[in-house]
């Protein structure tokens, strides 16, 4: 009964038996060698021999010619001698005897003085020297032959050889083994129905071609890191039922030059094989970066790689059937020639998710868990802006690790709520010993951004307020938008310098000095204010201009290649607007703590208590149930403009340290 490809593959393999017996013959080989012709002699001259055979010191002798007048000599002595002549043999018996050898003229004297002093003398053939010597070569030429069988095989095995570095390395993944299929992807509706073409004429290439039409050769992946890239590629596989050829872009180039380019060739040898068939390139900024840029030159190397692959995508000897699926998140410093019509005729943005793709995810990646009834998903989707498929496939796992260390049966929603702040912030750190002035610093300041937030008509709806480290803060204030934002306006910036400045403001107001903890509150709404006077043209001094264009080189650093696109008088009414928005903000943050004093003081009073509240808690301590009732104090005469979702932070956070 043969055996299956599991068992073949634990077998010890051939070479390893082979090497080791080739090892231990040549260990017996040298220890017989050793022993036989290393042994310890004596090297005697012809007058030490004479001497010691006229003491009678010498045993035996064994006689070998080397030419007509010289023997070569040796045999065994002992260095002592009876007192008496009369029992010499019976001493001799007894004494350690040592070896010698020499070589010495032939005579006649010798041998009678061998025989008369009773040596025993065998003489050896000079034929004995060839047995020897045919012994060591036939031992050598079957070594040799030996290991010689053994490269040969290795170099026969399929890719496994010594010289076989040329290869492709991408292995091919048929669809039964991943099974995937488009129900598995979620949160990028579009980019399925960009890639069901493909599938389509995967599935029947002849509707395609019948109407003259042309399936794109490639298509091109880009998204932020974490979005399903991958996920989508084996989806295409499975959907359409063809071999998967995977290979990352790092995999293309070594040590040896022209390796990298003998690799894409044989890989497309291989998938033109099993056509059609799909062929995904993971992380091909690797070999795909432009050519000819950068100071001092390109590696060579990588270059002949992407030709290759560009001659083997759209070439003179280029055949249907093979379409390249690509990943990056880098598709800004691709090869322009590798993004033309013909190669990758497409590119297809898979984006961060948004509030219905996040849910899709999370229901799916809950299903691995349990989780408690009355859990709500859609709370979780609407909290998390800017996940990913992956931090969605981590925040389910960190609940379930967080239910398993409270020996719960099930997730609830409080350990959901947990893993969302522990991916977004880090781990409360309760262990970490506070002063009580911190404390009671970091109380206020937190009151101090919590209070602004509820008095500004356009601030990021609050979500909750805590004291507790967790991460590099001593305490956040976390805001949360009911709905995906895309776009900013002008007063929504503005109500998030000003939410930025209320700390500061607290500290000012209750403690009259300040501390080093807004540093993250004044970088943030100091980024706020210069994008919206240099990007967004929100400063009516200035005008709706942009200003610090920068010219990046894709491989320099960027404070080296920056252009500046405007003169040193503009920049300084630049850093005037951007201080007097800022200043503004300020201001609107000590009007509203001064009139809100006594809220002030009893929120931070009552987080002094309770250490984290949410939105509820402290509407409902500050009486201030209907959001909608609360008075607004708003900036009049201006102008509401849109603006980018990077423009602002949905989250504030605090590093006191």
């Amino acid at each position: 009964m043969s055996q299956g490809p599991e068992n073949r593959s634990k077998r010890p393999p051939f070479a390893l038996f082979a090497w080791l017996l080739v090892f231990i013959a040549g260990l017996f080989i040298f220890v017989f060698r050793y022993d036989h012709s290393s042994s310890r002699k004596q090297e005697w001259t012809p007058y030490e021999f004479e001497q010691n055979l006229e003491k009678g010191n010498i045993i035996s002798a064994e006689i070998m010619p080397e030419s007509d007048k010289i023997l070569f000599v040796e045999g065994k002595f002992s260095d002592k001698v009876a007192a008496d002549d009369t029992d010499l043999s019976v001493a001799r018996e007894g004494d350690n005897l040592k070896s010698y050898s020499t070589r010495i003229y032939a005579t006649d004297k010798l041998i009678t003085q061998l025989q008369r002093n009773g040596v025993k003398v065998n003489y050896l053939q000079r034929d004995n020297w060839y047995k020897s010597l045919l012994f060591n070569v036939i031992v050598g030429i079957l070594i040799i032959g030996f290991i010689y069988l053994l490269f040969t095989r290795q170099m026969r095995s399929a890719g496994k050889g010594a010289m076989q570095f040329g290869r492709s390395k991408a292995r091919m993944i048929l669809p039964e083994e991943h099974g995937k299929k488009f129900d598995d992807v979620a949160g990028c509706d579009e980019a399925k129905e960009e890639t069901k073409e493909i599938v389509d004429y995967l599935k029947d290439p002849l509707k395609f071609k019948m109407l003259g039409g042309k399936i794109p050769r490639g298509a091109l992946l880009s998204g932020p890191p974490g979005t399903g890239k991958t996920l989508m590629a084996k989806a295409v596989s499975g959907e359409s039922g063809v071999p998967f050829f995977a290979i990352s872009g790092s995999d293309f180039v070594e040590m040896f030059v022209g390796v990298g380019a003998s690799r894409v060739r044989d890989m497309f040898d291989q998938a033109r094989k099993h056509a059609p068939c799909l062929i995904f390139i993971d992380e091909i900024d690797a070999v795909g970066r432009s050519r000819f840029t950068g100071i001092g030159g390109g590696h060579d190397e990588r270059e002949q790689t992407l030709n290759a692959l560009l001659v083997e995508m759209d070439g003179l000897e280029t055949q249907e059937g093979v379409i390249v699926l690509a990943a990056t998140n880098r598709a800004d410093v691709l090869d322009p020639a590798l993004l033309r019509p013909g190669r990758f005729d497409r590119q297809i943005v898979i984006d961060l998710p948004d509030i219905k793709g996040r849910r899709q995810i999370l229901g799916g990646h809950a299903k691995n868990i349990k989780l408690e009834p009355d859990t709500d998903l859609d709370a979780i989707a609407r909290s998390t802006p800017g996940f990913s498929g992956a931090d969605l496939a981590n925040l389910i796992n960190e609940a379930a690790l967080l239910a398993a260390r409270y020996n719960r049966t099930a997730a609830t929603q409080q350990d959901l709520e947990e893993a969302r702040d522990k991916v977004c912030f880090g781990r409360e750190r309760r262990s970490r010993q506070i002063p009580d002035h911190e404390r009671r610093l970091t109380a206020w300041h937190e009151a101090g951004h919590t209070i602004v937030n509820l008095f500004c008509k356009h601030g990021t709806p609050l979500h909750k307020v805590t004291i507790i480290p967790r991460g590099r803060a001593l305490g956040m204030t976390m805001m949360v938008e009911k709905e995906d934002r895309y776009s900013r306006t002008k007063l929504e910036m503005l109500d998030g310098i000003a939410m930025s400045m209320g700390g500061r403001v607290a500290e000012e107001l209750v403690f009259g000095d300040i501390t080093s903890g807004a540093q993250q509150d004044i970088s943030h709404a100091t980024d706020i204010a210069h994008a919206m006077v240099c990007a967004f043209g929100m400063s009516e001094k200035l005008g709706p201009v942009k200003y610090d264009e920068r010219s990046e080189h894709i491989y320099l650093g960027r404070d080296i290649t920056r252009n500046e696109s405007c003169s040193e008088a503009t920049r300084q009414e630049i850093d005037k607007e951007v201080s007097r928005i800022i200043r503004e903000g300020h201001d609107r943050a000590v009007q509203i703590l001064t009139e809100q004093r006594a809220m002030l003081d009893k929120l931070a009073l009552a987080l002094l208590e309770k250490e984290t509240m949410s939105a509820d808690e402290i509407r409902t301590l500050l009486d201030l149930p209907d959001p909608e009732d609360v008075p607004r104090h708003v900036p009049q005469n201006v102008a509401v403009e849109s603006a980018p979702e990077s423009a602002t932070d949905d989250t504030q956070t605090d590093g006191n340290e």
